[in-house]
């Protein structure tokens, strides 16, 4: 089971970390300052950010002197506040064992368990101060900080990726697809299995997808929108996760294209590491895998039905 944060929400708790550490300071902090401490993605950062003050969380103040500072002491901000400011209130959103027999009309045998179980983790996280969360932070840049035995952390090797892809859409058709739709894990899983196939894997078990969303970096539909793409994948072969910037750039009126460009970091544990050219002729089989997919999707979509023609008769061309 996967219990690490979406994307945006690792990105919502790194900015209140930084916040949270530069409180006592008593100045509010640029938007730039905040990305070179977090690493959070300059396009994104003022929509992460965003977040925490719509959250109540922090205030933002224009102008030179302006910037970003938490609306409290971190003493008085619970990681619960955080997380659902990125993540929404925390609750489980459909029945635990989903579909079932006919008598489960009502209510099935594991709710009780999951409500509980969901109630005491809300109860954990509110009594867990962001200051709290930020002491370990200091410690851990300082080097004080004892590594517990369960740590999640390896150390990674990076990839640089950028790719393109043509859809038969319109740019405006393909944001309103793009703004409606953020879960794009079954197209992660395929390209994954496809590339496993391709590298003479036929019995390569599927992959174990933990997150794969495409959120939105600009708001309303414009000629040129931007967008995070971003995957945590765990297989046999290793852990690895991806972030990029996503852009929609019209081509005429009727089509546009999807271009990305952004990092693979491929975790390495013990073992021998996958080679450099290996790991980035992977990366780059995986990235244009899932925006052949993306696309496909969106063109193949059932209100798209001359996209779907157009679609067609351009692999046709293709193939002849």
């Amino acid at each position: 089971m996967n219990m690490t944060l979406s994307k945006r929400g690792d990105y919502v708790m790194r900015s209140a970390i930084a916040l949270a550490r530069a409180y006592q300071g008593g100045k509010p902090r640029k938007i730039r300052e905040i990305v070179a401490d977090t690493e959070v993605p300059r396009t994104f950062a003022s929509q992460i950010l965003s977040d925490l003050v719509r959250g109540g969380l922090a205030v933002s103040r224009a102008g030179r002197e302006g910037g970003y500072r938490l609306s409290r002491p971190p003493e008085e901000i619970n990681v619960l506040e955080v997380v659902e400011a990125a993540e929404g209130p925390l609750r489980a959103e459909r029945c635990a064992l989903g579909e079932g027999p006919c008598r489960w009309e009502d209510v099935c045998p594991l709710h009780e368990t999951w409500t509980q179980a969901t109630s005491q983790l809300a109860e954990l996280l509110s009594g867990t101060s962001l200051a709290e969360v930020a002491a370990r932070d200091a410690a851990i840049d300082e080097g004080r900080y004892q590594v517990p035995p369960d740590a999640h952390r390896s150390h990674a090797r990076v990839v640089e990726l950028s790719d393109l892809v043509h859809v038969e859409l319109a740019a405006p058709a393909l944001g309103e697809v793009l703004g409606e739709r953020r879960n794009w894990s079954a197209a992660l899983g395929a390209a994954v299995h496809e590339v496993g196939e391709l590298e003479g894997g036929a019995a390569h078990p599927s992959p174990l997808v933990a997150d794969c969303s495409i959120d939105p970096l600009t708001t309303g539909a414009t000629a040129a929108s931007a967008y995070l793409l971003a995957w945590r994948l765990s297989e046999p072969g290793g852990r690895s996760h991806f972030e990029g910037e996503l852009r929609v750039e019209p081509v005429d009126a009727e089509r546009c294209e999807l271009a990305v460009s952004g990092s693979w970091h491929q975790e390495v544990d013990s073992g021998a590491p996958p080679g450099t050219e290996e790991l980035q002729d992977r990366a780059r089989r995986v990235l244009r895998g899932v925006l052949r997919r993306v696309a496909r999707e969106v063109e193949e979509g059932p209100s798209r039905p001359l996209a779907r023609q157009r679609a067609a008769r351009r692999r046709s061309a293709v193939a002849g």
